[in-house]
């Protein structure tokens, strides 16, 4: 897949890490999982999210502007149906409580540069692959100021394996409701 959204809200990063699953389903139908997925669901995600301060949400909680908040913490960047979902997070990650910076916009999470912070962009891909999806997910850090970077970096070394491990789970859930037979 080329022309990602991902690559227009962090296009320069200092980490990334990607996973992926072949998916027994079309791209729709795995798009269609992925809406229904409920992260929060899941033990591991919610355990560690918790200990990192951040809320995964449910599609039926009203945000602010009314719209429904189904990311939680992670701000909706773009959604383009059957192709790629991508979500965004500022603050300082390696403080206990994550330095959420909260009520972010896109455009101002677009310009977002504080010193001594980083941004986050993660997103979830779908590319049909011989009668199957390969579902993939891809987090991309931007860090501010080299102070910055030597924390995130820091931290990134302790909690790099354990975000693998949310984002693992997460691509089993969609592919667990992708591939249930049609009732």
């Amino acid at each position: 897949m080329t022309g990602m959204a991902i690559d227009d809200w962090l296009p320069q990063y200092q980490v990334s890490a990607t996973y992926s699953v072949f998916v027994h389903a079309s791209d729709a139908k795995t798009y269609a999982a992925l809406e229904q997925a409920s992260f929060s669901d899941l033990a591991i995600v919610r355990g560690l999210m918790w200990l990192r301060g951040y809320r995964l949400g449910r599609g039926s909680i009203p945000g602010p502007d009314g719209r429904k908040d189904a990311r939680g913490s992670f701000l909706e960047l773009a959604s383009v149906p059957q192709q790629e979902v991508v979500l965004g997070i500022a603050g300082r990650f390696w403080r206990p409580d994550g330095g959420i910076v909260r009520g972010l916009t896109p455009a101002a999470f677009a310009d977002f540069r504080r010193e001594g912070y980083a941004k986050a962009v993660w997103n979830f891909s779908f590319s049909p692959a011989d009668g199957r999806t390969q579902l993939r997910t891809e987090t991309r850090v931007q860090t501010f100021g080299r102070p910055a970077t030597l924390k995130f970096r820091a931290y990134w070394l302790l909690v790099g394996p354990f975000s693998g491990l949310i984002r693992k789970a997460m691509l089993h859930q969609v592919k667990r409701i992708a591939e249930q037979p049609a009732v």
